[in-house]
């Protein structure tokens, strides 16, 4: 394409309000990707980083699905690889507190040094009391993760309250991430509720957007809304159209049963909607090992 033919297009569009794909070519798109995939944070995961195109970004990602599924073992052990790479993180839970995470993170510790042979966390914590040797090995493994999550209960994030927290912690680190767990209602008891939602939402979103920190939000869905988001459908407060990323935590793939999925590991299958990505819809498979709360590749 010539010279004469290229400013004939940028002129045809000049004046509207739509911008031509040339345009954006032309323009912005080359930096945008590229900022969005070099700012890239791995999971630990490569099924995961895969599908993710290199990892988590600054952007929104909400973690979706239904109560007893993974997804506090997984949000623990994502705050895991992010205080890994360097990242302070601000983890806000309704749910989990300080002790909980904790023995999450002591047990997938213990498990990557042990493997089989390591113990359930009765077992682990009995060990740690028992041996200041042990214990102190154990703090020193972990100093550098431990000192760069930061915990804090709440019920629902006051997203003013959030900015102050990010901006603090920005003056000693750059690499700030956030993870929440907040108390999102099971059902909305008028529009005036599901729009507040939406609204707070598209804050969330454009928070992690300004400040350049990953946010992921913990959203547990009613059994209808989990149906219909599984199917493709909307959900009732339109969630996947308010955030960047949606993780949907879909189903345990050949679990014999329920209660044989407690026990062993299973086969954990997760669908990943973009809206910043050309493939819709795409799919990590990860093994999930219930007693020691660790996630591997499958």
């Amino acid at each position: 394409m010539n010279q004469a033919n290229i400013q004939i297009m940028n002129n045809n569009y000049a004046g509207g309000v739509a911008t031509s794909l040339w345009q954006y070519f032309e323009g912005d798109f080359i930096r945008e990707v590229t900022e969005r995939y070099e700012a890239k944070i791995p999971t630990g995961l490569s099924n995961l980083d895969f599908v993710l195109n290199g990892g988590i970004s600054s952007e929104l990602y909400t973690v979706i699905g239904k109560i007893g599924d993974e997804r506090s073992a997984f949000f623990s052990y994502l705050a895991e690889q992010f205080a890994l790479n360097g990242y302070d993180v601000l983890y806000i839970s309704h749910n989990d507190t300080a002790n909980s995470i904790l023995q999450m993170i002591l047990a997938r510790h213990d498990y990557k040094l042990f493997r089989d042979k390591s113990p359930h966390i009765p077992a682990i914590i009995s060990k740690l009391s028992s041996s200041p040797q042990i214990l102190q090995e154990y703090q020193s493994n972990l100093y550098p993760i431990l000192t760069k999550i930061h915990v804090e209960s709440c019920k629902l994030v006051d997203t003013d309250l959030l900015v102050e927290r990010i901006i603090s912690f920005k003056k000693t680190n750059q690499k700030v991430a956030v993870l929440i767990d907040e108390k999102v209602p099971s059902y909305y008891q008028s529009n005036i509720d599901r729009i507040g939602y939406q609204q707070h939402l598209r804050t969330i979103n454009k928070i992690a957007r300004e400040y350049e920190t990953p946010i992921l939000m913990n959203v547990t869905l009613t059994k209808g809304d989990f149906e219909r988001i599984t199917a493709g459908f909307s959900t009732a407060a339109e969630i996947e159209a308010n955030v960047d990323n949606l993780i949907l935590f879909s189903k345990h793939s050949s679990a014999d049963n329920e209660l044989q999925s407690t026990i062993n590991p299973y086969l954990m299958e997760l669908i990943i909607r973009s809206n910043l990505s050309p493939y819709p819809t795409q799919i990590a498979h990860q093994i999930y090992h219930p007693n020691h709360f660790y996630l591997q590749d499958a």
